[in-house]
């Protein structure tokens, strides 16, 4: 490891090979490994398109601690000289918790974006004139002034009419979403939605929620919260969950990913920790691998859209990707690492891109070729 991150902090930030080689943006017509966007305020939610005609595409909260916030659309429109276009852009009440494009690879569907903060809100972006208006605003809690705070929510990527969100009141909700039919290109028809259920998750806060594509992709997800506990439920037997992991210090876990190749992993990770904690399903409450380089609190984690074995974790400064495929034996080294020239707060691997990855830190956004 001594190699990969003998890359110390007074020098230039880049990619760092195994054998100590340095990743770096390309010159003289070759392909840059690294393009750049500086925006008007601090960063934190992020999310790429998943259509495959918008490539390059993705959607930024900013991080005002204030009621006006701001998401922007932003997309590569210049490979050469690595120049980001702002596609759109739309105030929203508070810093966005989550942002998500609609889970439709073959851009059959209207091209749709949720956020989460106060509410969930659906927005849909206009094929032409590329303007953002708000869709929908779910609001599960219609018989009280107040609103419980959603801190997650994920979209089901087989049924994209099916959304669950977390919530700090210790509950999770799946949204139905309706489109006067099934989500499909209406683009004349508002979104609507309507609660499918909800559930108290958790002890205490629920901190993220995210479906599984096991047992068909549909009705397996779980919560993690502050009660320290991951649990898995199924939308078709909701009277009972599964406690597959609890912290052993019982410290608050604020995030969850399932592994996209193959659903019996999923990886978690502490409020403070400095470690992502790998899970499988099939022996529960045991980490079967801990990935522990990190030299600060982990802030954020990715699968890879196309590779079972490689998942990429960001800390303050580093963002690690991992080869997996060695469990249950040790993993004690990450394969590749970037230093960033700020504390990375968001990890996102594009779907349907995947030798691309974004990390947001401060004001900045880069996306890193792998």
């Amino acid at each position: 490891m001594n190699s990969l991150m003998g890359h110390g902090p007074h020098n230039p930030p880049g990619m760092m090979a195994p054998g100590g080689g340095q990743m770096m943006p390309s010159s003289g017509g070759k392909r840059k490994e690294i393009y750049k966007y500086d925006a008007p305020f601090t960063l934190y939610a992020m999310s790429w398109s998943n259509r495959p005609d918008k490539k390059y595409r993705l959607a930024l909260g900013s991080f005002i601690e204030e009621y006006s916030n701001k998401v922007q659309i932003i997309q590569l429109t210049d490979e050469e000289n690595g120049e980001f276009k702002v596609k759109g852009s739309f105030d929203h009440p508070y810093p966005t918790t989550k942002i998500l494009w609609i889970p439709d690879t073959k851009g059959v569907c209207p091209d749709l974006l949720a956020t989460s903060g106060d509410y969930l809100r659906i927005w849909k972006v206009s094929e032409n004139s590329g303007e953002v208006k708000l869709e929908s605003l779910l609001n599960n809690n219609k018989n009280s002034d107040f609103c419980a705070p959603l801190t997650s929510f994920d979209w089901n990527e087989l049924d994209p009419n099916l959304v669950g969100t977390s919530s700090i009141d210790t509950t999770c909700t799946i949204w139905g979403l309706e489109t006067g039919q099934a989500i499909g290109r209406i683009d004349n028809n508002s979104v609507t939605g309507m609660v499918r259920t909800q559930l108290i998750a958790h002890d205490k806060e629920v901190f993220d929620i995210a479906f599984s594509r096991a047992g068909g992709g549909r009705d397996i997800f779980a919560s993690v919260g502050a009660d320290g506990s991951v649990r898995m439920f199924d939308l078709r037997h909701l009277e009972h969950s599964t406690i597959i992991y609890e912290d052993a210090q019982q410290q608050p876990l604020l995030r969850l990913c399932w592994n996209k190749q193959d659903p019996n992993y999923l990886a978690t990770m502490a409020t403070d920790g400095l470690e992502v904690i790998i899970l499988d399903v099939r022996v529960p409450c045991t980490p079967v691998a801990t990935l522990k380089n990190h030299t600060a609190c982990v802030n954020g984690i990715a699968w890879a859209p196309h590779s079972s074995c490689h998942i990429c974790s960001a800390d303050d400064h580093q963002a690690l990707i991992w080869d997996i495929q060695q469990m249950p034996r040790p993993i004690d080294d990450p394969i590749l690492a970037y230093r960033a020239d700020g504390e990375i707060n968001q990890v996102q691997w594009a779907a349907g891109q995947p030798d691309w990855i974004a990390i947001c830190y401060n004001q900045s956004m880069e996306i890193l070729r792998v």
